[in-house]
């Protein structure tokens, strides 16, 4: 039952809603399901008298992690800024520990992969339509619409906040376009979340697998990469390129010509589906056109948190206090950040704990590539769109995408192996113990 309601949460992530228990109270359901998991799995374990945790770098790194983030509390300016991220952080981090419990068994992993990419499949469709229906009913009324939304996905305080600062909408070549942001509160946390995904459902793809399964697995894919793209997310773009990029690398490096092959073709095929459109392809030249609105802006943003970070390097100006000290009549949930994720974490609980954080990828990036298989290259290459992302946006405090990160991180714990990357000069296949999904 446990293991049922876990890949329950997982697909539904991008369908979360909130209880409005109360005034600035937004309850969404992830932080209600996680906690509830939490508990679920601590009195399986307490039953069974054994209780797994697993003793790995991914669990010191997101523990310091943790201690570092509750510490800048004391470190910093103001504590009672920072109790609701606190809380928040964790509300969300016992995924982690269950997740990596329930990964040993291979059938939970195989189950969580097809879950994690029929999540992602549902998000994208949801943006897809999103961005649809606003030709049919016009860009006005689609935003009446998705405002009187996000009470129910949001809360009414923080869709409030997001829909008097929403960037649901992009103008591009004088044109103003809906983008596609699903229930999510900005189309930067959703290309975010469908990134991660999209590149599961990549390595899933390339993964020995019966042609029925990988034509739905395809059409996922194409769907999540034409959602990431008209989310006009240019942090998502980079990251989608620097995924994919890292993908075809590792699989030309250990893959024989057919595989080559195949990554040329699926490579040319997105980069042409994706960006084959005067539209995408404004959005993502104006990445490096420093005079750009919002590119300047986002400077600005850097050059700040940069000065925060010189002031407040040991334990930063305190978890919460970032908005405070850009502007100290900011509200307690302002919409003011770095929007550079380790600038964020640097400058509010320290450079160490951005290193930790930074660390906590890599480490998880370098295990996915040592198991040696098409499914782990899949999760590697995710982590690293999401690192690229992460210089130009913050996703940590986003529900969705923090359990889904975790999730995949926990995934990459095991050392299981399979023979993806068999040579086909030679005709052989490694030894490895083989996963099939």
């Amino acid at each position: 039952m446990l293991n049922y309601l876990f890949l329950f949460l997982i697909f539904l992530l991008p369908l979360q809603f909130a209880l409005n228990a109360g005034d600035n109270i937004d309850l969404v359901t992830t932080r209600i399901l996680v906690p509830v998991l939490f508990l679920a799995w601590l009195v399986k374990s307490l039953a069974r008298k054994k209780m797994w945790i697993p003793n790995k770098a991914e669990m010191w790194l997101a523990v310091t992690f943790l201690f570092l983030a509750s510490l800048s509390l004391c470190l910093g300016r103001e504590a009672s800024a920072g109790f609701r991220k606190l809380l928040y952080l964790f509300t969300i981090a016992p995924v982690f520990f269950v997740a990596a419990d329930i990964f040993r068994e291979e059938k939970w992993r195989k189950r969580a992969l097809v879950a994690i990419i029929f999540s992602g499949a549902l998000a994208a469709m949801v943006g897809l339509f999103q961005f649809l229906f606003s030709f049919l009913i016009g860009i006005d009324k689609s935003v009446k619409i998705w405002e009187g939304l996000a009470p129910y996905f949001l809360g009414n305080s923080f869709g409030k906040i997001v829909a008097a600062n929403s960037s649901w909408l992009v103008n591009i070549g004088g044109v103003t376009r809906m983008r596609a942001f699903g229930f999510f509160p900005d189309p930067h946390n959703f290309a975010f979340f469908v990134n991660l995904c999209l590149f599961t459902a990549l390595g899933y793809l390339f993964a020995p697998k019966k042609a029925v399964s990988k034509l739905w697995i395809g059409a996922g894919a194409i769907s999540m990469s034409a959602a990431v793209g008209l989310s006009f997310s240019r942090g998502a773009y980079l990251g989608l390129l620097a995924g994919g990029l890292f993908f075809a690398l590792i699989f030309l490096k250990r893959s024989g010509v057919l595989g080559k092959t195949l990554v040329a073709i699926v490579a040319i095929f997105v980069l042409v589906f994706i960006f084959n459109s005067n539209i995408i392809t404004q959005r993502l030249v104006t990445s490096f056109n420093l005079k750009e609105g919002s590119n300047a802006e986002r400077y600005k943003n850097w050059t700040q948190a940069a000065g925060m970070i010189q002031d407040y390097p040991l334990g930063g100006v305190g978890l919460g206090n970032y908005a405070k000290t850009v502007d100290p009549t900011a509200a307690d949930r302002s919409s003011i950040y770095a929007h550079n994720l380790f600038l964020d974490i640097a400058a509010e609980t320290g450079i160490l704990n951005a290193i930790i954080f930074l660390l906590l990828i890599f480490v998880s990036v370098w295990r996915n590539i040592r198991n040696n298989n098409m499914l782990s290259l899949g999760v590697a290459a995710g982590l690293i769109a999401f690192l690229v992302h992460s210089i130009f946006d913050t996703a940590l405090y986003s529900p969705q995408v923090l359990t889904l990160l975790l999730i995949i991180i926990a995934l990459g714990l095991n050392d299981s192996k399979t023979p993806a990357f068999a040579k086909a000069s030679a005709g052989k296949q490694n030894s490895n113990v083989k996963i099939t999904t």
